[in-house]
């Protein structure tokens, strides 16, 4: 499930938040998105079309977005945080080169949330986060040491 404008405006609603024209812009902008923006990538995007945005009515809003489950918080890179707009479970690949991040699939159990231990009884959240180089910054590595 990817975040919408419809189910963001309604999340917001029912969180007691205005519904503002950046706010509006905010979720537009991590719509349909396959990328896991940073607030301040967000607040540099956005900056040019709504000139009253601050830092943080980006970071409140994509808060009251995550916390209702529309977009998942990322602690994968400890440079910064970032949000991915995909909420089905998936794991992430961040390069350490380029720090790009890459979603990746996860085994069905996992997927699945199985408790897989006698000792648990249910999984509410999984985060898989694999560091390493990216096909891309691997290349280049090989050419530069050639």
């Amino acid at each position: 499930m990817s975040l919408t404008i419809a189910d963001g405006v309604k999340q917001l609603q029912t969180a007691g938040a205005k519904i503002t024209s950046q706010r509006i812009a905010i979720m537009k902008a991590l719509e349909g998105r396959s990328d896991h923006p940073s607030a301040e990538q967000l607040y540099y995007e956005l900056k040019p079309l709504c000139p009253k945005l601050s830092i943080a009515t980006v970071y409140n809003t994509v808060q009251l977005l995550a916390q209702a489950s529309l977009v998942r918080t990322l602690s994968i890179d400890d440079r910064k945080i970032n949000f991915d707009p995909s909420t089905e479970p998936h794991g992430h690949f961040l390069c350490k080169e380029c720090r790009k991040i890459i979603d990746i699939p996860l085994p069905h159990e996992k997927a699945n949330g199985l408790a897989v231990h006698d000792d648990i009884a249910s999984v509410d959240h999984t985060e898989v986060f694999h560091y390493g180089a990216c096909a891309e910054c691997a290349e280049k590595s090989i050419q530069n040491s050639a």
